[in-house]
């Protein structure tokens, strides 16, 4: 299964993570400045894939958390700030080799404004031209991760900009912020995916109930214990909706080793060997 991966923003953890679970990719994000050559020299070592969650280094220039970005927001400077950190990552994706790098947008704007969703929907295709070109300029794909409030993140909008801009631009179906975005902004999260499957060009598997699960746990590993009766992500269908690009596509295990206590304090490594049984045996 090469296919399949973990999220990394800690090298010190690679080996019980990526190796220790049988993984032969990597996707790594937000590490300090002095560890690209021991990233360099493990994923040699190992022979991975790998892609980046932009951005690649820790950037003492860039808000925190790096996961913002300012793609769509009215204030041309922010959008800016964003492109300079994602031109750096794609630098450093050429010079070391990433497969390719996941960019959060849409995302919400951060402007208070009355500007209404016309102009931020004008603003966002203005980002998607400066992310498409740097794509073709490293040949690199970028994989757009929707991510927050943000009522760009439908299909019918996101079908537009795949379309137009594909294969530079894919899109990197996350379930959990999708699950957030599904209940924000009202859609089946299950016709969404299918909707945007010939334009996926990765997948993010970690898994929340609601906006109260996000806030007081963050990223929860996914687990066979978890229902969709009791509002968890259906992970074994959004696998089944995939179809053969189960094989194929990078799936990225996007969430910390340890499963909250209070939730069943679980072993992490269940949940990555109910995915393995469940892409062996899924038709």
């Amino acid at each position: 299964m090469s296919n399949l991966g973990f999220h990394c923003h800690n090298l010190d953890l690679f080996d019980e993570m990526i190796i220790g679970n049988g993984l032969c990719r990597g996707e790594f994000y937000n590490l300090p400045p002095g560890e690209l050559t021991r990233l360099k020299r493990l994923l040699s070592l190992h022979n991975l894939e790998w892609s980046i969650h932009a951005p690649l280094v820790q950037l003492e220039w860039y808000p925190k958390p790096p996961t913002w970005s300012f793609l769509c927001d009215l204030d041309r400077d922010k959008r800016e700030l964003t492109m300079r950190m994602v031109t750096l990552t794609m630098e450093q994706a050429d010079e070391f080799g990433a497969e390719y790098i996941v960019v959060h947008f849409p995302s919400p704007t951060s402007d208070e404004s009355d500007e209404g969703e016309s102009k931020v929907e004008a603003i966002a295709w203005k980002s998607c031209d400066s992310l498409a070109e740097l794509s073709l300029k490293r040949g690199i794909p970028i994989h757009l991760e929707g991510v927050g409030a943000s009522t760009l993140i439908n299909a019918g909008f996101l079908k537009q900009v795949l379309k137009e801009y594909s294969p530079s631009l894919r899109y990197c179906f996350d379930t959990a912020h999708t699950h957030l975005a599904a209940m924000q902004n009202g859609f089946d999260l299950y016709a969404f995916e299918a909707e945007l499957l010939p334009y996926l060009g990765s997948v993010h598997l970690w898994n929340i109930r609601s906006r109260d699960d996000y806030l007081a746990f963050r990223h929860i590993p996914v687990h066979p214990s978890q229902s969709a009766e009791d509002s968890w992500v259906d992970i074994a269908q959004v696998l089944q909706i995939m179809g053969s690009t189960r094989n194929s596509l990078p799936i990225i295990f996007e969430s910390e080793r340890f499963y909250p206590e209070a939730l069943g304090d679980y072993n992490y490594i269940e949940g990555v060997q109910w995915v393995k049984k469940l892409l062996e045996t899924l038709s």
